[in-house]
């Protein structure tokens, strides 16, 4: 790609080049920049994305990036509408703050998800998720497991926002690190906050915050996953799981529990690896996905 130039003395020299990338898939993409908030004195770059649907299926409408965090909005097969968040770093780097905000407008549906497992690098990063949910919609937030390094400070935080009658299937993975490299649990902290609403009323808040002493309170377990299922379209998803639950042997190498949780129920998983977490997972809400016609770990491109 050619590079801008100026000469000295030009007005444009004393300017920063700004280069907007397009977004792949959307139908449209406005030219405003992306909203940046400041929180506790850093500034946090926030993308947006709007989905809309109707009786041919729903689509992206608008897909705003911000910062490192970028947006791929490819079209599938089916109804559904597709958004991957990828970063430019390959991950969270020291002084990362973004946030992504969905919204998923009546009647339509959204699959968000990443292009592969997020990184968290040494140093301090932050990142926040906010998905609101219109009446007769459903959102698939099935990001792919997350990677804390060695000294990693990562707060994360996910907020779901449900109308009365949207629908919502949820996975959120967190893993001991890069075990191959000898990382088991050896992030710095991990904060981890996840909250779901329903009209208006907070039916789900739950947070995991492991420390310096995380290895040893994990024991033998390499990752935990919580699965969420409510709303209508998925309420006989959700009760099928729940009655398929069994108590876990002695040392099981995975454990699966579940409660109901409104329309729905929410499920919290340990395993001693990362493939059993998320076999578990993905058969959990597996059938959910297939309800809403997206499956997230099935082919993307």
């Amino acid at each position: 790609m050619p590079m801008a130039t100026a000469r000295a003395g030009d007005p444009a020299e004393r300017r920063p080049v700004v280069r907007r990338f397009p977004v792949a898939g959307t139908p449209h993409r406005s030219r405003a920049p992306a909203a940046d908030v400041v929180y506790r004195g850093v500034r946090e770059a926030v993308a947006s994305v709007v989905v809309r649907g109707d009786a041919a299926g729903s689509a992206v409408h608008r897909a705003r990036p911000a910062g490192p965090l970028r947006l791929l909005c490819p079209r599938r097969p089916g109804g559904a509408a597709w958004v991957f968040a990828s970063n430019l770093g390959g991950g969270l780097v020291d002084g990362d703050d973004v946030a992504l905000d969905v919204q998923v407008g009546r009647g339509a549906t959204c699959v968000i998800t990443t292009q592969a497992s997020t990184k968290a690098y040494r140093g301090r990063t932050r990142q926040r998720t906010t998905v609101r949910i219109e009446d007769g919609a459903a959102a698939i937030v099935a990001p792919d497991p997350v990677v804390p390094f060695r000294g990693a400070e990562l707060v994360q935080a996910t907020s779901i926002d449900l109308a009365a009658g949207a629908s919502l299937v949820l996975v959120d993975t967190l893993t001991a690190g890069r075990l191959a490299y000898g990382e088991r649990w050896s992030a710095a902290r991990i904060d981890s906050a996840l909250e779901v609403a329903i009209a208006g009323a907070p039916r789900l808040v739950d947070r995991v915050v492991l420390a310096g002493d995380a290895a040893a309170r994990m024991q033998r377990f390499a990752a935990l996953a919580t699965c969420v299922l409510v709303g209508p379209r998925v309420a006989g998803a959700a009760a099928r799981a729940l009655t398929q639950l069994r108590r876990p042997a002695p040392h099981a190498p995975v454990v699966v529990a579940g409660s109901p949780l409104a329309d729905g129920a929410a499920f919290r998983i340990a395993g001693e690896r990362v493939d059993l977490v998320t076999a578990a997972a993905r058969a959990l809400i597996g059938d959910a996905c297939a309800e809403l016609g997206a499956v997230p770990w099935q082919r993307r491109w």
